[in-house]
């Protein structure tokens, strides 16, 4: 139950992971699949998705979610009420 308290995990590494999808999905679409994918290409979509979902207010608010700051026990106890 401790991931309930990893605002990264919480709040931006789902959004990453989608924006990444979304980036992956629009490669092969425009390339048809014929075209190997690099790691020039990966670092590529990768930083998009990156720069989409990693912003300072997202941060900011993923730490506010899950209670950690500004400190809210409470918050904090609801959440592990809900994974139990």
């Amino acid at each position: 139950a401790t991931h309930t308290l990893q605002p990264l995990d919480v709040s931006m590494f789902k959004p990453l992971s989608t924006a990444y999808s979304n980036e992956l999905t629009s490669f092969i679409n425009t390339s048809q699949g014929l075209i190997a994918m690099t790691m020039r290409d990966f670092y590529r979509l990768f930083q998009r998705a990156w720069i989409d979902t990693m912003r300072p207010q997202l941060i900011l608010s993923a730490f506010e979610a899950t209670g950690i700051w500004p400190l809210n026990p409470q918050r904090i106890l609801d959440r592990f009420h809900q994974s139990t």
